[in-house]
């Protein structure tokens, strides 16, 4: 997919919204809500699971905890950076 670049003050469109996808956090309630959402997931989407605070990324054939560990909100931000 291709990488849309915005600028400041820039409006999203909801049909956009396909286009980019795989370039943000997703939140969903659980992973059902998750898999009903998400049809054919791309390698790299990350979702965030509201049902245990988990951050997961899509490796192309499964959802794996973020960095490798317990997939939590802090440990995302270590991996990250923050």
């Amino acid at each position: 997919m291709p990488r849309l670049v915005f600028t400041a003050g820039e409006v999203l469109e909801a049909s956009e919204m396909n286009t980019i996808s795989d370039q943000t956090v997703m939140v969903f309630a659980d992973t059902a809500a998750r898999t009903a959402a998400i049809g054919t997931p791309t390698e790299g989407m990350v979702t965030y699971l509201l049902s245990d605070n988990t951050t997961t990324v899509w490796t192309g054939s499964s959802w794996d905890a973020l960095g490798g560990g317990a997939g939590g909100f802090e440990n995302s931000l270590l991996l990250m950076g923050g």
